[in-house]
């Protein structure tokens, strides 16, 4: 089973460096652009490493912390 790397941030330049280091370095990464869709993806499974922004528009990263934490509660931060 691959594990990923999730990657939360609603700056698309920030996002996306984060995300192409973390290739390159070999890791399996997704990126989500808000809180809402980091739910989404955790909901998926497979995920064991979040990078996630706090201040986010719609659903700041503490509120979507706490969802997503009782979907992934093994998760790291």
């Amino acid at each position: 089973m691959t594990r990923e790397i999730m990657v939360v941030d609603d700056d698309t330049d920030l996002r996306t460096t984060l995300q192409d280091i973390l290739i390159g370095k070999g890791r399996e990464v997704v990126s989500a652009k808000d809180g809402f869709q980091a739910i989404e993806f955790a909901s998926e499974g497979n995920i064991d490493l979040i990078f996630m922004d706090i201040r986010m528009p719609g659903m700041d990263g503490v509120e979507a912390f706490l969802k997503i934490k009782e979907i992934l509660p093994g998760a790291s931060w």
